[in-house]
């Protein structure tokens, strides 16, 4: 109710209600929301001219329906899809995939929502994890066409292809121009380099992972994933003194009240359901959160 105050009462009023209907549609990408509000008030008004009271009452009810996917959650705070490139995998489609009770963003084992394995560090993504040839690891392709990165798993000593029948070769420096940098180095997690080799630390220390070694490979499986060598032509490198979360971990360094990240970037939390405090179009990495690239 709002009451304004005049200086004297008025000898008649006149009643009206005013009822109105809105409704709006948004569509954005592959998700159409609609909205219809109805706004129902009373007031009542002096007729004399003379100052008086004016009294509004009323109420707004409103109702949303939403189809598609979203970053969003939804009224009752259930976690909703976030696409992809318009495509939902299954780190962005809102469900346990592996039933350990972490949702997409809340499970370690997903990269982004571009990321089509919640069980395994592996993304499944088509043609990924297929062949000897790795391109940039984190955006959602397999392909060096929109970031001209490439390393052969074959020339790695430690041998990270050994398990997917690309054994070790011969010594090689991957290809990283100026392309590479530009679209991979951003959307890396600190403590990894652009063709997915990570450190991890475990009771027994560091030590450097593959992520695509095989379909197994994750934090409690670290034995399915093969070493690798940390490509220092273009990586991510973690650094616990300036409160950064390291790949893999989910508390922050002691004394740090919340993740340090690029001047660019944005401090987030991510819950197990998956829902972060990220702007839509945006996942949460390793506490600062990252655009999501179709590639």
């Amino acid at each position: 109710m709002v009451v304004g105050c005049g200086t004297s009462p008025a000898t008649t009023t006149e009643t009206s209600t005013t009822t109105s209907t809105a409704t709006t549609t948004v569509t954005t990408g592959d998700v159409e929301a609609t909205a219809t509000t109805t706004t129902t008030g009373t007031s009542e008004s002096p007729t004399s001219g003379e100052p008086g009271t004016t009294t509004t009452t009323g109420g707004t009810t409103g109702t949303t329906t939403t189809t598609g996917a979203t970053a969003e959650t939804t009224e009752g705070g259930m976690p909703t899809p976030v696409p992809c490139g318009g495509k939902i995998y299954q780190c962005g489609d809102a469900i346990d995939n592996d039933g350990d009770g972490a949702i997409d963003g809340g499970d370690k084992e997903c990269t982004s929502p571009c990321d089509d394995n919640e069980g395994s560090f592996q993304t499944d993504l088509p043609g990924q994890n297929l062949d000897c040839k790795n391109d940039c690891y984190w955006d959602s392709d397999s392909g060096v066409g929109n970031d001209k990165c490439e390393y052969d798993l074959q020339c790695d000593p430690q041998n990270p292809g050994g398990m997917i029948g690309c054994a070790f070769k011969q010594e090689c420096e991957p290809d990283v121009p100026a392309q590479c940098l530009e679209v991979c180095a951003d959307l890396v997690p600190n403590g990894c380099d652009c063709f997915g080799c990570c450190h991890v630390q475990t009771p027994e220390g560091t030590v450097d992972i593959f992520l695509g070694s095989t379909p197994e490979c994750a934090l409690d499986n670290l034995a399915a994933c093969g070493t690798c060598t940390f490509q220092e032509s273009c990586n991510n490198i973690c650094e616990p003194e300036k409160c950064e979360l390291c790949f893999g971990e989910d508390e922050l360094p002691e004394g740090c009240e919340e993740p340090g990240c690029a001047e660019d970037d944005t401090p987030c939390t991510v819950g197990k359901d998956g829902v972060s405090n990220c702007p839509e179009g945006f996942f949460c990495s390793t506490g600062c959160c990252q655009a999501i690239v179709p590639g």
